[in-house]
């Protein structure tokens, strides 16, 4: 349902864009499209939209004259950024130098395993994110701590909301909102909008603004999803109100009808 959701937002900024010219759009829409292109866009020949068809941190196309611009659209308060397997995900960090140990902090956490005394994993009991938490917060202060450096923050960036890992091409702005309520940032200003938030001191495991967990926990192995417990999601909550903090403290226009 949400997916759906999801895919019916870019149609509906698609249909917004596609075969417009700047004059025909709410003033938004203007403002926004004057950022994405420049000096270069006026009123003398249509806009162009269209879907990306694979897969990507691009949504959707945006085209002006011989000028294509891509653009990531998210919409809610829970965003979901990225999602990979646990194993290509354990694979990234160690690539990223992050210790052995470290690494399978955050596995244990995916998991919710359980100790038994003798320090070994108990693995008839798994643990809520909260229960966990209680126990073995320590350890989680221990991975957010060695991963939340300037170097490897970028790379995540890059990896989790710039580019993906099956492109070669960046986003140029991401859009969090619908059609008629929306808001922008661009790719530039997204490192430095995260940047400055790597110092939040979260429970949990995360990069900056954006937690890290499964997509789901499944403690009862009852779930028609089941798969998904294999599946390391990042999310990024709130990215309106990020994008909107950010701009006023840069004191950059955020024009909202």
């Amino acid at each position: 349902m949400l997916k759906n959701y999801g895919f019916q937002n870019e149609r509906d900024f698609i249909e917004l864009f596609n075969n417009k010219y700047l004059y025909e759009l709410d003033d938004n829409s203007q403002f926004f499209l004057k950022e994405l292109f420049g000096e270069i866009i006026n009123n003398d020949e249509p806009i162009k939209s269209w879907k990306n068809q694979i897969v990507q941190k691009t949504d959707i196309f945006i085209k002006y004259k011989n000028y294509i611009k891509s653009i990531s659209i998210k919409c809610g308060n829970n965003n979901s950024v990225h999602c990979e397997q646990l194993q290509e995900f354990r694979r990234y960090l160690e690539n990223l130098k992050i210790p052995y140990k470290v690494i399978e902090k955050y596995v244990s956490y995916h998991y919710g395993y359980a100790r038994k005394e003798d320090g070994k994993i108990d693995f008839s009991k798994s643990l809520s994110s909260d229960e966990y938490k209680q126990i073995y917060q320590g350890e989680i202060n221990i991975f957010n701590k060695s991963i939340n450096k300037t170097r490897i923050i970028v790379d995540m960036i890059d990896r989790f909301i710039v580019r993906g890992r099956n492109s070669d091409y960046d986003i140029d702005a991401l859009i969090s909102g619908k059609v008629d309520n929306y808001v922008w940032i661009m790719k530039y200003d997204l490192y430095d909008l995260i940047l400055s938030k790597r110092c939040l001191d979260y429970t949990s495991p995360h990069i900056a603004c954006m937690t890290i967990g499964p997509r789901i926990r499944n403690l009862n192995h009852d779930s028609k999803n089941s798969k998904y417990r294999y599946l390391v999601c990042i999310r990024w909550n709130f990215i309106r109100e990020s994008i909107i903090e950010f701009k006023k403290n840069r004191n950059m226009s955020i024009p909202i009808f």
